[in-house]
């Protein structure tokens, strides 16, 4: 029985579709489907329907997107026989998404993950919440993080996309610290990827480096054009239009990490952080805050506090960075 894993592929970049793209360069004998051709609902159902005539029984569909609506479409098409299919959970949504459903959706959610032939989840906690706060009786439950290491030979390639200023930016400055955001977006009202708290931590580390250089990744920067502008304001009035840099559009970082002093994720909510654990693979230190498993050798900082956030960046910084 042949994968067909069914997510987003570049040139859109996030987690999910790096991972993906990553997955294609090593298993050949699956398929790989771009979900940015048929993420909507009737697009979908006309693509599963033109699958029946193409031997579904001979197929497994492992679905990566965080689409409610797809997934239990997935699971009414199974009760055909002919569609089997896996579900991988990369973050949280799943959990908001029951936690907001009416008793009959909450029911069909439940009915879906049972349906399943395995469930991959990139955190045990995800796990933990599966078999005991949903009660779900499938116990082929896999945990497995989401981070595959790049493929080196593209390393050139990807440096041409950056832009001129940016080499510039990178090799004027020390120490250099990184960190990214799919798109400027909030949960329960606070920014999620915590480009504010990057901004405030700029602001506190310029006293210790002032020839610091902090480079916030935005690959999507379409979204709340409005608040970007509100924290490039804040960043001239901190004075550390010298020191932070804007990186905007759909571009990988990691040969950025390759050189880069301390990369950061100050996200509110998470499901695991496959920028971390990159940055960890080019022995990059790394902070993240303690919203969920992190990669094995991530210091933690206490979620939106800015004082430890400080305190724990400083210190690496300290043993690590010489002037």
């Amino acid at each position: 029985m042949r994968d067909v894993h069914i997510g987003p592929l570049p040139p859109t970049l996030n987690g999910i579709s790096i991972y993906l793209y990553r997955l294609s360069k090593i298993d050949k004998s699956s398929q790989f489907i771009d979900w940015n051709k048929i993420n909507k609902f009737k697009q979908f159902l006309i693509w599963l329907l033109k699958q029946s005539f193409n031997y579904p029984n001979k197929k497994q569909y492992i679905y990566h997107p965080p689409s409610l609506n797809q997934r239990l479409l997935l699971y009414f098409f199974s009760w055909t026989n002919l569609y089997k299919y896996s579900i991988v959970i990369h973050g949280n949504p799943l959990f908001v998404q029951y936690n907001n459903s009416n008793v009959i959706t909450k029911s069909f959610i439940r009915k879906m993950l049972e349906r399943a032939k395995y469930i991959q989840v990139v955190n045990p906690i995800y796990k933990k919440l599966i078999n005991d706060y949903l009660k779900i009786e499938n116990r082929n439950v896999i945990v497995k993080t989401a981070f595959l290491p790049p493929p080196l030979e593209e390393e050139t390639q990807i440096q041409k996309t950056y832009e001129r200023e940016l080499i510039e930016f990178l090799d004027n400055r020390k120490p250099i610290i990184v960190s990214n955001a799919a798109a400027l977006i909030f949960y329960n009202g606070i920014d999620l990827y915590g480009l504010d708290l990057c901004i405030e931590l700029a602001k506190l580390l310029k006293k210790d480096y002032p020839n610091l250089g902090f480079l916030f990744a935005i690959a999507d920067n379409k979204i709340n054009e409005i608040y970007l502008k509100k924290m490039k304001i804040k960043v001239n009035e901190y004075n550390l239009k010298r020191n932070f840099y804007f990186m905007t559009g759909q571009k990988e970082l990691w040969p950025i990490f390759k050189k880069a002093d301390l990369v950061v994720r100050a996200t509110n909510r998470d499901g695991y952080g496959s920028s971390i654990a990159e940055a960890l693979y080019f022995n990059c230190l790394a902070v993240a805050s303690n919203v969920c498993k992190r990669p094995k050798g991530t210091i933690l900082f206490k979620n939106r506090n800015l004082e430890d956030f400080y305190n724990k960046s400083k210190s690496l910084l300290q043993k690590n960075v010489k002037d």
